[in-house]
């Protein structure tokens, strides 16, 4: 947000979170019943992923999604 790196968090692993606000969707994994603070492995973490994503950004995100042909492009030099 304006240039700054809120939160950042790894769904199979949602106690590892980083960013000036790491506690930022904390809200949202309890509402999801993880454990913020629970030292724990989630196995199948892309439901989590997307449910997270959907209810930050308030666009709908489905497995479906990730099948679809992803159109991007490598741009030479920008490395």
């Amino acid at each position: 947000m304006d240039g700054e790196y809120l939160s950042d968090i790894n769904p199979t692993f949602p106690h590892r979170r980083q960013g000036a606000e790491p506690d930022r969707l904390n809200r949202h994994l309890r509402e999801l019943g993880i454990d913020p603070a629970a030292d724990d492995h989630i196995e199948n973490a892309i439901p989590a992923a997307l449910a997270i994503a959907s209810r930050i950004t308030n666009v709908v995100l489905t497995p479906e999604h990730l099948r679809r042909p992803i159109l991007g492009a490598a741009i030479p030099g920008a490395y």
